[in-house]
């Protein structure tokens, strides 16, 4: 019986980081917004049975990752202009009180860090690696996250940097966006040394807005193409 429940654990270890790889792989682009997800190929890139697939999608749609279809099968989600406003006015308020309560505990080690993290993030952008600058730019604002002491907090906005993940990846492929985080991840470190608690706000309310500005605009856009292709 000891032997059987251990194989149980053992299993059900593996599944959860089977999960997890397929989620970071979604997080990280390998998998693209609205890319198809086939069972067949997933089993085999990956080396599962399909039934580990079809869970799999189950908790990634349960986490607004996938989008499931009866008869279609599954995609990486996108998200409506809808649902990024409704996401965007609660992730600001969430991370302006996670500024708050960051500012109180900063230490110079956590500076240093950031400082650190904000330079291989620039040099991950000169490189074009966006897998590095998804991980980088994630790490540097989970430390700052971390800082609060509030696992509550940190929870609710992390789930949310998730849901709007697309957000992120659709705007940084505009070059201009990309040298407006480089400089604020520096003006970050700046304000936290100066324990500026107002500057902090405002600048983590102008942080993210770039990137929802631009996927709303990019969404505005297709629709008037759509528009104008159907009016031929």
């Amino acid at each position: 019986m000891g032997k059987a429940l251990a194989k149980t654990k053992a299993g059900r270890t593996s599944f959860d980081e089977f999960v997890a790889r397929l989620e970071n792989m979604i997080l990280t682009g390998r998998f693209r917004p609205r890319e198809r997800l086939v069972e067949a190929d997933l089993c085999n890139m990956l080396g599962v049975s399909r039934y580990w697939v079809r869970d799999a999608f189950k908790i990634l749609q349960a986490k607004h990752l996938v989008e499931v279809t009866p008869f279609k099968g599954v995609t990486v989600a996108e998200l409506s202009e809808r649902e990024i406003e409704e996401i965007f006015v609660i992730r600001v308020e969430l991370e302006k009180l996670a500024m708050r309560l960051a500012v109180e505990k900063v230490t110079e080690q956590s500076l240093r860090e950031l400082e650190e993290y904000a330079t291989r993030f620039a040099a991950a952008v000169l490189q074009n690696d966006l897998a590095a600058m998804i991980q980088i730019d994630s790490s540097f604002h989970d430390l700052i996250f971390a800082l609060t002491a509030n696992e509550t907090l940190r929870r609710m906005i992390n789930d949310l940097r998730k849901r709007c993940h697309i957000v992120r990846y659709t705007a940084w492929s505009s070059s201009e966006i990309l040298t407006k985080v480089i400089e604020e991840h520096k003006r970050f470190v700046e304000l936290l040394r100066l324990r500026d608690r107002v500057g902090l706000e405002k600048l983590a309310a102008r942080h993210i807005s770039h990137a929802r500005n631009f996927y709303i605009f990019r969404l505005h856009t297709a629709t008037c193409l759509e528009e104008g292709s159907g009016e031929k």
